[in-house]
């Protein structure tokens, strides 16, 4: 009889958990909490085994399809701006997909996976790299044709990349704005948005990319803000990385319950 009732216990605990889940797939994330994606190389498997910032383009792939078969609503950067603003009212299950570094493996794996989805991202460049071509960027015609696609936003990461927190102050002042004016020289467009690399920030540089006239700055995980409130230029991002290949974990990545636990654990650890 005790074994019965146990077994009977435990039936219902697992229907009661499948319902909750099946209801935080269905709700998550809420109107309002739009997670944004950070995503840094798209490539081969093999390379995607060895570096944990390269994403295989099949696990992208399948990522990018399980958004587009279950009705994520992927926002470009300008409607992303203006539900923060309060120009535009939140729907519920909406996300950005950013990319960092202008790297070339963008236009040749992941760029055709998204065009195909019909699904915008924001490219985050390193000025200095993109006129060069080096450290695997992609050149500036390459990315005048992304842009024109209407698919593609392009921001700063900067000119040459640095730790701006970890610079002298003018230098890091004229990484902001020289990128700025370069890309916008480039691509005959305000550059808006930001990225700070290594999401090294503190209040001075938040205080630069606002005088540089970006509209938004995004960092990496709320770890990286310390005891700074988050705004309009300290946004955190949710890294995806082949850690995510297992779709279970992608979508708990992208729920928000993700970025809830790492704000809840900062909240802890500095209250302690």
């Amino acid at each position: 009889m005790m074994r019965k009732k146990i077994l009977r216990g435990l039936s219902w605990a697992c229907l009661g958990a499948l319902v909750l889940s099946l209801i935080l797939f269905i709700l998550l994330p809420l109107p309002g909490d739009i997670p944004v994606l950070m995503y840094h190389f798209i490539d081969t498997p093999e390379r995607a085994a060895v570096e944990k910032n390269v994403v295989s383009r099949a696990s992208f792939e399948r990522q990018m399809r399980f958004l587009k078969t279950f009705g994520y609503r992927v926002l470009t950067l300008d409607e992303y701006y203006a539900v923060k603003t309060g120009t535009r009212a939140p729907r519920g299950r909406e996300i950005v997909i950013t990319f960092d570094d202008g790297n070339y493996t963008f236009s040749e794996q992941a760029f055709p996976i998204l065009q195909a989805q019909a699904l915008p991202s924001v490219m985050f460049v390193i000025s200095e790299n993109m006129k060069q071509q080096s450290e695997g960027s992609m050149g500036i015609d390459t990315l005048r044709s992304l842009q024109a696609s209407g698919l593609v936003t392009l921001g700063s990461h900067t000119k040459t990349h640095p730790k701006l927190s970890e610079i002298p102050p003018e230098q890091a002042a004229e990484e902001l704005r020289g990128a700025k004016v370069e890309l916008e020289q480039a691509f005959g467009r305000p550059v808006d948005s930001l990225a700070y690399p290594s999401g090294a920030i503190n209040q001075e540089v938040l205080a630069m990319a606002e005088q540089a006239g970006y509209k938004l700055a995004f960092t990496t995980s709320p770890k990286k803000l310390g005891e700074l409130p988050e705004g309009f230029y300290s946004l955190t991002r949710v890294k995806i990385s082949r850690t995510s290949d297992f779709m279970p974990a992608f979508w708990f990545k992208i729920s928000g319950l993700y970025e809830a636990l790492k704000r809840a654990k900062k909240s802890f650890l500095f209250r302690s």
